[in-house]
């Protein structure tokens, strides 16, 4: 994704246009929104609300929130599962912070889509409990760091697969193009 969207860049854009969100948080609203069925253009009031009190973003955030939106909804109706999360590559810390952020944005973005989230049964309302529980993680800097990242490692793949498995929920089979 970093030939598409640079976080550290990304994130700078943000600030400058006091936009209270990361990057990471930014792309986990995102993924939230399309893996929750949504993927015409209701997704900008969406967005305008939640990062610029509803009003219109400026022309080169507004175009690089957009290039997100087209680059996350392409690897989401990718087959070859190429969907990734968009977080720093600093050190753990971060990446543990912007994966918690990430998560805690999906599940706001999902669930704008999808009101009735909380009754999803089966798979799919597991997944959603889990992430629930993500966001709820800690971390001690004492802590084993290889342990710490390995565990990392783990996590933030449930994540990138529950998100997928719920895209795949949500989204209607015949609305998914096939790709020869």
């Amino acid at each position: 994704m970093s030939n598409i969207i640079n976080y550290d860049e990304f994130n700078r854009q943000l600030i400058q246009n006091k936009i209270g969100i990361t990057a990471a948080e930014l792309h986990g609203f995102l993924s939230g929104i399309l893996a929750g069925g949504n993927y015409d253009e209701s997704w900008r009031p969406l967005v305008e609300d939640m990062l610029n009190n509803g009003e219109k973003m400026p022309a080169s955030l507004d175009e690089k929130i957009s290039q997100l939106y087209t680059h996350i909804k392409q690897q989401f109706f990718d087959e070859d599962f190429s969907f990734q999360l968009l977080l720093s590559d600093k050190d753990l810390y971060s990446q543990l912070d912007d994966l918690v952020g990430w998560v805690n944005h999906f599940l706001l973005g999902i669930g704008l889509v999808q009101p009735k989230i909380n009754h999803i049964k089966g798979d799919v309302g597991e997944a959603i409990y889990d992430l629930r529980q993500i966001v709820t993680l800690g971390y001690d800097e004492t802590e084993d760091q290889q342990e710490l990242g390995f565990a990392f490692e783990e996590i933030k793949e449930y994540v990138r697969i529950t998100s997928m498995l719920c895209f795949d929920e949500f989204n209607e089979s015949d609305i998914i193009p096939t790709i020869h």
